[in-house]
């Protein structure tokens, strides 16, 4: 991850930070800036603004993210070689 020192030191004792910058979010999550962007707007994220900088609620963002449903894979199908 490419956090600031502190939120990297504060993740590696466990602790979850309250606020975040988009960068944490997404370095946290996985989610893209984007998608992260439209998670905002949809009202799904929430953010504070201090400043210039978009501050995300942490613990909140994560509760959300646990409501999300289970990826449903499915094995993929793999077709017979017509050369044996």
């Amino acid at each position: 991850m490419n956090l600031p020192i502190k939120s990297e030191t504060a993740l590696a004792k466990g602790l979850t930070p309250k606020y975040g910058g988009i960068d944490m979010w997404c370095a946290l999550t996985g989610m893209s800036v984007r998608g992260t962007y439209d998670r905002l707007a949809a009202g799904d994220l929430i953010a504070v603004k201090v400043g210039t900088r978009t501050l995300i609620n942490i613990e909140k963002g994560l509760a959300w993210l646990e409501t999300q449903p289970q990826a449903q894979i499915k094995p993929q199908v793999r077709r017979k070689s017509l050369h044996n």
